[in-house]
């Protein structure tokens, strides 16, 4: 599928910033104004076939490879990810390569076991650049609205946006070791693996309120097919919104998690509109059980009931500024957050089918697992699982005894 004005203008901008080009200065070294430049990085004006070569030329960046739909190959991934603020601690690396080694492990017991992956099972929803902020909001709840018709989710709550990620092809799984102040996930797409989308479970163990939005954003540009590298920090008003697909990814994880007819109907039921549908002051009990329906976050729930027109900025403000323990609030009301529960529980499964065919040994599987093999024994022979006899093979029978 050919790019358009606005994806190539974004991946020159992208070329010129990653190699600390100014736009006056590329625009001295092709001999042009300034102002033209800016033009094409902002797709209001076609790039020429010539300017696109020299431009090329300049970035060191072959014309087929900026052209190209492919998706990256894994060092590629490794390389966009390592330059982002928040990956240039080792931890954060390491646990980026965790991810895709589990990724790429998941995918080799796939093949072993002869087990098909779940098909890429994305419509075809195109949405160019957004050219501002409100083209990029319209966006975001359209898309949203046209997947959950698509999906037959009426106006229910969508707790686990992973576990649809995870039934149409996208590799799922924990972005491991960060500690509570790491990225909140991460999205990539590559040759080898396909789509993959990591969260970080440390945010919030409690609820996985925060998780399940952090999936919904990657949702989104998994859906448009925007992006093929992202690093994700859930934000809302406290970090600059530069790039618009960004703000077209949070409108429609709040929209696709929190559809406005929804909202609507819950609060009617709890008979807390008035009669203009608006929202008053709630308590924060009301607070907690609206953010157990729905499975969001109080920040997530307030601008989104504010964003729906269901709730006046002002008082959306003063909830957001009140203090109180969320837990001691559900602990009152003998609310248990249910949260996303586990999840990229699939590597276990087939590590677990694999070992007990003899295909892989039990060092090997006690390491899918996340254990020494001592553990890993105890654990099989507590839940009554064994390997199945093969003497016929006697490569796979070499494989139990290690």
């Amino acid at each position: 599928m050919a790019l358009d004005r606005n994806e190539i203008a974004e991946r020159l901008r992208a070329a010129r910033t990653d190699l600390g080009f100014t736009q006056a200065e590329v625009a001295e070294a092709l001999g042009v104004h300034r102002p033209t430049i800016s033009e094409i990085e902002a797709g209001r004006r076609a790039v020429t076939g010539e300017e696109l070569h020299r431009l090329c030329e300049l970035y060191a960046l072959p014309v087929s490879r900026l052209l190209s739909t492919d998706a990256p190959t894994e060092p590629d991934v490794e390389r966009v990810l390592f330059r982002t603020a928040t990956m240039q601690g080792a931890p954060a690396r390491r646990a980026v390569r965790q991810f895709m080694e589990r990724c790429r492990a998941e995918k080799e017991l796939e093949e072993l076991l002869h087990v098909p992956h779940p098909d890429d099972a994305r419509p075809g929803y195109r949405a160019g650049q957004p050219e501002g902020k409100p083209q990029a909001i319209r966006q975001g709840y359209a898309i949203a609205e046209q997947e959950r018709r698509r999906l037959d989710l009426g106006t229910e709550p969508l707790r686990n946006p992973l576990e649809l990620l995870d039934r149409q092809g996208v590799r799922i799984g924990p972005l491991e070791g960060l500690g509570p102040d790491g990225p909140d996930g991460l999205y990539f797409e590559t040759v080898e693996l396909g789509a993959c989308v990591a969260i970080n479970p440390e945010r919030d163990r409690w609820t996985g309120f925060r998780s399940a939005f952090t999936a919904a954003h990657e949702y989104a540009h998994w859906l448009l097919r925007d992006t093929q590298v992202e690093e994700y920090q859930f934000y809302w008003e406290d970090r600059p919104k530069s790039d618009l697909r960004e703000v077209r990814a949070n409108v429609f994880a709040a929209a696709f998690l929190m559809p406005r007819e929804g909202l609507r109907q819950y609060f009617a039921e709890a008979g807390l509109l008035d009669d203009h549908e608006m929202l008053p002051r709630l308590s924060k009990g009301d607070i907690v059980q609206a953010m157990d329906y729905f499975g969001v976050s109080r920040t997530a729930l307030l601008y989104r009931l504010q964003n729906a027109g269901l709730m006046d900025e002002r008082t959306a403000d003063e909830l957001r500024d009140i203090r109180f323990s969320v837990t001691e609030v559900a602990d009152t009301l003998g609310i248990d957050f249910r949260g996303s529960g586990p999840f990229g529980t699939k590597l276990r499964s087939l590590a677990l089918k694999a070992w007990k065919k003899g295909l892989i040994s039990t060092g090997r599987a006690a390491a899918l697992f996340g254990q020494n093999i001592a553990t890993f024994r105890e654990q099989m022979t507590t839940i009554g699982e064994e390997q199945e006899e093969t003497p016929e093979d006697p490569a796979l029978g070499a494989a139990r005894k290690s």
